[in-house]
């Protein structure tokens, strides 16, 4: 019952459609997941690293030279970039839709970063400028300017859009429509009528 109460407050105030595909259990037919499940997608690497860097284990930071590719941190030539999340607020409600993505920083936040890693004390750094390097929806126009905001323990930093002129920055300020959340799927290549329409 307890339960029961929780979900009505959360979603009190929703739009009605968007209420109601948040309690649907149909599932996305390219990738069997319900649509709150696809309230939280995460790219695997930055845009510009290749497809065929091998992701390797956060270790392989400090054992291997050159290009690396791990859960947390890409180096590539002269490039850092640090795993973040993005969220974007789904209207007035305490509901996100949350990205994994990938943020390019300077090779000195990137080397502070890594070396507070381990401890959890990357909070420790505050702010730091960046720039967003993964196209949100894909296809569209990166690096964008952002800033990370480092969190404590092992949370990963969230990400601040600070372009004036990005779509995105507007979007986590005010929120995303059902239309928006439709929009950004459909970009990410998911199969909408399966989840908006009834069987």
């Amino acid at each position: 019952m307890a339960g029961a109460i929780s979900l009505q407050r959360n979603i009190a105030g929703m739009d009605r459609d968007l209420a109601r595909l948040m309690t649907s259990r149909r599932k996305c037919r390219c990738c069997g997941a319900t649509f709150a499940q696809l309230l939280s997608l995460e790219y695997d690497r930055p845009d510009m690293c290749p497809p065929d860097l091998p992701k390797l284990d956060n270790s392989a930071l400090f054992l291997e030279t050159g290009d690396v590719l791990t859960e947390d941190f890409c180096r590539l030539e002269d490039y850092r970039f640090i795993r973040s999340v993005m969220s974007l607020p789904l209207g007035h409600t305490e509901h996100e839709f949350v990205l994994g993505i990938w943020c390019a920083v300077s090779p000195d936040h990137f080397d502070t970063y890594a070396d507070l890693f381990d401890e959890q004390e990357t909070d420790e750094l505050g702010v730091v400028p960046g720039w967003l390097s993964s196209a949100v929806p894909p296809g569209s126009e990166i690096p964008v300017a952002a800033n990370l905001h480092m969190l404590p323990g092992d949370q990963r930093p969230e990400l601040e859009v600070t372009d004036k002129s990005s779509p995105l920055r507007d979007l986590q300020k005010h929120g995303l429509t059902l239309v928006d959340i439709l929009e950004l799927l459909h970009a990410f290549g998911h199969d909408l009528p399966s989840l908006v329409h009834d069987a």
